[in-house]
């Protein structure tokens, strides 16, 4: 069944786009970012919640913009998505990225191990 999906390692993102394609939402949730595989299908690589969808520009200026683009490979096989969560609050949120940490093998390490390396 799996196979059959567009992203290989997580159920909570079925429309990955490029960062042209990308629009902002006035609305809670969860961005994941994603990469393209040789089979066609996307793998997540990362994901952060926000208060505010942000806009491409946005997402260009974030910190870990250069992490997600190594862990993508290029910017052509970069891809953004969404999982809307307008009744969330902050830890309902982080609540769905510690599973999707857990359940998706995100590849890029989370803040929370370089809290724990310290």
């Amino acid at each position: 069944m799996l196979q059959a999906m567009p992203v290989q390692n997580c159920m909570h993102f079925l429309m990955p786009i490029s960062l042209d394609d990308w629009k902002s939402y006035d609305v809670p949730g969860v961005v994941g970012i994603l990469r393209k595989g040789e089979s066609g299908q996307y793998e997540l690589v990362d994901a952060f919640d926000c208060d505010q969808i942000p806009g491409a520009n946005e997402l260009t200026l974030h910190e870990k913009y250069g992490q997600w683009l190594n862990a993508a490979g290029s910017q052509e096989l970069m891809r953004f998505d969404v999982f809307l969560m307008p009744q969330a609050n902050k830890t309902r949120r982080n609540d769905v990225i510690a599973l999707i940490e857990r359940s998706c093998g995100i590849i890029l390490p989370s803040r929370s191990a370089y809290v724990n390396a310290a």
